[in-house]
């Protein structure tokens, strides 16, 4: 089995990460993997067990590609990827293929894992 990828690379201070102000995480607050926070910092990021996903968890309740987080400037989104057992947000069914929109502090549960999706703003020092 590969390496568990629970962080993501630090990017340098002087580089935000594709353009947005903010620092964009998710952070899981209950579940097999609890305490673990992912950085987001690409465009597309999937969540699952498999390898594939940028964010594995360890959750057998957890699909292989379970959901994706989307970042199109300021505005985030998640997206259920076909999932098993489902993907929630904020207690809300979402239902496969259909993109909803994220705001900081959202919960998203996946099997028995739960996140909080986190947007805060950062300011650069020049």
């Amino acid at each position: 089995m590969g390496t568990r990828r629970r962080t993501t690379d630090v990017i340098k201070q002087n580089e935000p990460s594709f353009g947005s102000p903010y620092v964009l995480a998710l952070a899981v607050i209950h579940g097999p993997d609890r305490h673990a926070i992912h950085r987001i910092v690409d465009t597309e990021t999937k969540v699952g067990r498999s390898e594939e996903a940028d964010f594995m968890i360890a959750d057998t309740l957890v699909s292989d590609l379970h959901f994706t987080v989307r970042v199109n400037g300021n505005l985030y989104s998640m997206v259920d990827l076909g999932s098993t057992n489902g993907t929630h947000l904020n207690q809300n069914l979402i239902t496969e293929g259909i993109r909803v929109r994220l705001k900081n502090f959202d919960e998203i549960q996946a099997g028995r894992t739960r996140f909080l999706f986190i947007a805060n703003r950062f300011r650069i020092e020049e």
